[in-house]
């Protein structure tokens, strides 16, 4: 029996272009969760600042 590997998902990966981090938002916005939509931001930043490196 094989072992099955589960991988942390990190969206900060994904969001380096302008299109996709547009409709991460709008995913986002549309749940209307303030918390979430915090966290989006942060994901934002992050591949922003990670982008620049």
């Amino acid at each position: 029996m094989s072992k099955l590997e589960i991988t942390n998902f990190d969206i900060v990966q994904y969001l380096h272009d302008k299109e996709v981090i547009a409709e991460y938002l709008s995913q986002i916005l549309s749940d209307r969760n303030t918390d979430e939509l915090l966290e989006a931001l942060g994901n934002i930043a992050k591949a922003q600042l990670t982008k620049d490196i």
